[in-house]
């Protein structure tokens, strides 16, 4: 995104929040927060002690990394110092922006530092005679030292790398301000003679196709590159302001031998992530209402995504079911032996049958799902694609990471979302995923609703606005995975099985910005909104899944959300978990020993306040499911809340 029309252009959608519109419909919005990004921050900070970063003798050619994994620079022990290529970590991994990538993972480049926040902070509104966005320098990608010594001109010495303007991100623009340089990617070259010099080798300005992965060769031919202690790096020139002006890097490979005229790839990978093997476009739903009916929730077969970087092939792919470390489930075997060189594809083995079995679980259940191949090829790294298949007590359609944000710039605006209950229950809140964009709407406030079904749309409210007349404000969370914001109703709602809406009703023509993952697309038929002053829902036009999730009772009698915190001895936050778990103790509890313990009551951590009202706990060790916290106080006093783990 440049600095003259296009940013004007998105600065006018943002300052449209801000006023009435007479033809307010719905929109989405580029992000200004990469929580997943955040979350990697967040962890690399707790786990500083391991510092594996830096040090050890250059990496000897060839140089290869598809971010298929893990490979920036990093403390985490659980990532193996022989997978890092990079020296840096500002760059996002990802395989959720991309459009056709080469292999499963590229690595993003955008304007959010290494925390996930943007690298400027400043808001400038727009006015005839100045610039409004601050624009420069923002992500670099630097590998670690090579040694090129002893290399010449004649060992054809190349770096080979692919890049995408865009994807289903926010894509750069040409053309910046009085003739300066637009959205740019650069790559630079570094000599260690003479102290060390940067030197531009290549840049490409935005402007571009952004589904296209265009395919880059830069000879090394310099004798002042032939070095111990050579580097390249990517540099990106962006507005600063936000996830804006992505690039996308995918399979870079420096070696020698190499002839662009006939370049030769022995490469088969899968391309994209997977999320679920539950029908109706669900990835999550209530382990009790899976179990009325499994075999109406189970797909027939798992469709999966592959691409052949060379010739013609012969693939052999297996999906693989865990649960708790035990193998549930193993397919036959999918040999694709024909026609399928130099093409991207997908795949479908089927899963004979099988449902998802946990017999010791009561309430909650998850399970690894792995599609993986025979390998055939030079790089085996990704030839594995896995995903967690999540139960506990609630639905969702999204995958859990946004792209963009949805709302609506209309006061009194209606959002509601569809789904479908094969049993009778009681519905106890939402989670709510609000994303920040270039504003934060935390002082709007909006009322959770649900509606039953009247001819596939939204009809009567489920409850009386009178007992569910409570104002709630939307919170941005900025580290993550876990977004959501749970919010509940002033009395549950008990929903019969069939079709039923929850959404919300705002109370400003401000939009409240819902997360939006742009990797599922359920709003074309579940998705409906209400402008005030019409009777009529319409169905949404904008492709994703809006991050809204229905919370039911489920099994879990002693479940406490998040909103519960005025009258509870403790919140657990953000709820569900990820990598740690924060505590807020009210004051009469700020001196009680603490326990969780897991679903078969097993007690996996404890310890005692002292004087405290924060506890923070790490919790990447906890495996997925429902934990209590029981807290015991003093004159033997006790209280128990649940939460999840992700």
């Amino acid at each position: 995104m440049n600095r003259n029309t296009s940013l004007y252009t998105l600065l006018i959608a943002c300052l449209m929040c801000l006023t009435a519109s007479l033809q307010a419909q719905e929109f989405q919005f580029p992000l200004r927060f990469n929580a997943q990004a955040n979350e990697q921050f967040l962890r690399e900070q707790r786990l500083d002690q391991y510092n594996q970063r830096g040090g050890g003798a250059s990496l000897s050619l060839p140089f290869f990394d598809d971010f298929s994994r893990y490979s920036l620079a990093t403390n985490d022990p659980l990532i193996p110092v022989a997978w890092q290529r990079w020296s840096d970590n500002a760059a996002y991994i990802n395989c959720t922006f991309p459009i056709n990538p080469m292999t499963i993972g590229v690595a993003t480049l955008d304007g959010l530092e290494s925390d996930g926040t943007p690298y400027s902070d400043t808001l400038y509104f727009p006015t005839i005679s100045e610039s409004f966005l601050d624009w420069g320098l923002a992500d670099t990608l630097t590998s670690l030292p090579l040694n090129l010594a002893g290399h010449t001109a004649d060992d054809s010495l190349y770096l080979l790398f692919h890049v995408q303007a865009g994807g289903i991100g926010n894509a750069p623009d040409a053309d910046g301000i009085l003739g300066a340089e637009g959205d740019t990617l650069v790559l630079e070259f570094y000599t260690p003679l003479q102290n060390g010099q940067w030197n531009r080798v290549w840049a490409k300005e935005g402007g571009i196709d952004p589904s296209v992965f265009d395919t880059v060769f830069i000879s090394i031919t310099d004798p002042i590159y032939m070095q111990d202690g050579f580097r390249f790096r990517f540099k990106n020139y962006c507005t600063l302001h936000g996830a804006l002006d992505h690039w996308h890097l995918d399979y870079v490979l420096l070696r020698e031998n190499i002839s662009p005229a006939n370049f030769f790839y022995n490469e088969v990978a899968f391309q994209y992530c997977n999320n679920s093997l539950l029908n109706f476009g669900l990835t999550a739903m209530p382990w009790t209402h899976y179990q009325a009916s499994p075999e109406f929730y189970m797909r027939d077969s798992i469709t999966y995504y592959q691409r052949n970087l060379g010739i013609t092939a012969s693939i052999s792919s297996q999906c693989k079911i865990n649960y708790e470390g035990t193998q549930q489930f193993v397919s036959n075997t999918d040999a694709n032996t024909q026609s399928n060189g130099y093409s991207a594809f997908d795949r479908s083995l089927s899963l004979n049958g099988y449902e998802f079995n946990a017999p010791d679980a009561l309430d909650s259940a998850s399970f690894e799902v792995s599609m993986v191949m025979s390998p055939t090829d030079d790089q085996t790294q990704n030839d594995t694609m896995s995903f967690v298949q999540q139960f506990t007590n609630y639905y969702a359609y999204d995958d859990g990471t946004a792209e963009r944000a949805y709302g609506l710039q209309n006061a009194g605006g209606k959002v509601a979302l569809r789904y479908t209950t094969p049993v009778d229950d009681t519905l106890l809140g939402a989670y709510i995923y609000f994303e920040p964009i270039q504003y934060l709407a935390t002082d709007q406030s909006f009322i959770l609703q649900a509606w039953d079904d009247i001819t596939g749309a939204p009809g009567d409210l489920l409850t009386s606005e009178f007992d569910n007349y409570n104002f709630s404000l939307p919170h941005y969370y900025e580290s993550g995975p876990n977004l959501f914001v749970y919010y509940s109703f002033t009395t549950p709602v008990a929903v019969s099985s069939g079709n039923f809406y929850i959404g919300t009703l705002q109370q400003s023509d401000v939009s409240l910005n819902f997360g939006l993952d742009k990797n599922t697309n359920t709003n074309a038929t579940k998705l409906f909104y209400q402008l005030q002053g019409s009777s009529d829902w319409q169905q949404s036009n904008i492709t994703g899944s809006v991050m809204i999730r229905p919370v039911f009772k489920s099994g879990l009698p002693q479940w406490v959300g998040v909103e519960d915190h005025e009258t509870a001895a403790a919140v657990v936050y953000p709820n569900p978990i990820n990598d740690e778990l924060h505590i807020q103790l009210s004051q009469a509890w700020s001196n009680a020993s603490y326990f969780i313990t897991d679903s078969q009551g097993r007690i996996v951590l404890q310890g005692k306040a002292q004087q405290q009202q924060q506890i923070n706990l790490p919790a990447h060790d906890l495996a997925p499911g429902v934990y209590s916290l029981a807290l015991r106080g003093d004159n033997n006093t006790s209280s128990i809340t649940r939460f999840i783990k992700q």
